[in-house]
């Protein structure tokens, strides 16, 4: 039975605890073993990697990717035209990307034809070399509704409740909703309210009886009081959340993915693209920094989650999304916490996202300081998932 250990490291175990200096952490049948000082560390048959000071933490997890949208202007257009086929290999590479950024985990939150549940299904098999995947598989629309080119369209309770099922059965882990506009693709756009109160309810009562959580996408006060009515358990973007409603998200514990970096990614060729798209884009991103900032001054439990696939936006961005979620108020220490042990909270795995004995080995290992300097996780030097030296 092969056994590996990283000696000499700094451990950040990923709870937000002080980092504890000169440690051993080994893992032996993809599992962590043992962590402990180095000098009572029992290396016998072991292969060894020195950390020379380095620091070892859990590996990430991006918490809002959509692996089959290629992160060009036209992606999410071109999507619905292309064959299924072409759509699942660009999905699988996209887990492959975020592998090598560090990324051994993310949440998919919805995909053409649901595809992510196969590049899910195909990692756990050990047919794919990739970030672990927990997918939407297609995200719950209504008619003209933003999303349509990874959605099933239903209106009334009774289709939302039935599409809930189906992608249940295909293998989702859990539920996508689009209760609002969006900023890019098909359907409504801006702040307008898509899907009834009932709609939300009746996604979200199947889903729980199913042990599926429901993600909701929303932009807009009138949206964001209208998923919290309904009792969904994170809410992406959160564009215009109120300092109230971000009471009621830590009361309800509900987590905020705020999705920062596809707007910055946008800004960045402004003059290069359509006035309308940016005007759209101006709109959002001031009130989305705000709710954000507003959001961790209160509490809420915010995770790191990249929007990969919109424009300009390739798998991989997380380690901006956090320096951006800092600059809105969390300390390193905090967004590394949720980035890893607090993500994996929120998304119910239980043996991930904290380094100890029993869970999966699953870890980075960087040069230098990330509570000094979050920079230095975008360039890991070693990379474990499963076990697996990557």
């Amino acid at each position: 039975m092969a056994r590996v250990a990283i000696t000499g490291a700094t451990l950040l175990d990923g709870t937000g605890d002080e980092p504890v200096a000169n440690q051993t952490i080994l893992w032996e049948a993809g599992f962590i073993s043992w962590i402990g000082a180095d000098a009572e560390a029992v290396l016998e048959h072991a292969l060894l990697i020195p950390a020379d000071g380095g620091t070892v933490l859990p590996g990430l997890i991006d918490s809002h990717v959509h692996l089959s949208i290629s992160p060009t202007l036209t992606g999410i257009y071109d999507v619905e035209e292309e064959p299924v086929e072409r759509t699942l290999i660009r999905a699988a590479n996209s887990a492959g990307v975020l592998l090598r950024a560090g990324i051994t985990t993310a949440r998919d939150a919805g995909s053409r034809a649901g595809v992510a549940i196969d590049v899910a299904a195909a990692q756990r098999d050990g047919d794919l070399a990739g970030a672990r995947i927990l997918a939407a598989g297609r995200g719950i629309t209504p008619p003209g509704g933003h999303g349509q080119a990874m959605c099933v369209i239903a209106k009334g309770a009774e289709e939302v409740t039935a599409a809930v099922r189906a992608e249940h059965e295909r293998g989702a882990d859990l539920v996508k909703l689009f209760p609002t506009g969006g900023v890019l693709g098909e359907g409504s756009h801006g702040f307008a309210v898509v899907m009834t109160l009932d709609e939300v309810k009746a996604a979200v009562e199947t889903a729980h009886e199913l042990d599926m959580h429901v993600a909701a996408h929303v932009h807009g006060s009138e949206g964001i009081e209208l998923v919290l009515d309904g009792g969904v358990d994170t809410i992406e973007h959160g564009t215009g959340a109120s300092r109230d409603q971000s009471e009621r998200m830590v009361a309800a514990e509900v987590a905020l993915v705020p999705t920062l970096v596809p707007l910055v990614a946008i800004r960045q060729r402004e003059l290069d693209l359509p006035r309308d798209l940016m005007k759209r884009v101006d709109e959002v991103q001031d009130a989305q920094s705000e709710s954000a900032a507003t959001a961790i001054e209160v509490g809420v439990r915010v995770l790191p989650g990249t929007d990969a696939g919109t424009p300009f936006n390739p798998p991989g961005q997380l380690v901006q999304e956090m320096e951006l979620l800092v600059d809105l108020g969390m300390s390193n220490s905090q967004v590394i916490a949720a980035a890893t042990s607090q993500a994996a909270d929120t998304f119910g795995w239980d043996d991930v996202g904290v380094l100890q004995i029993g869970n999966v080995a699953d870890l980075l290992l960087v040069d230098g300081d990330p509570l000094e300097d979050l920079g230095t996780l975008s360039w890991p030097a070693t990379i474990v998932q499963d076990g697996v030296v990557i």
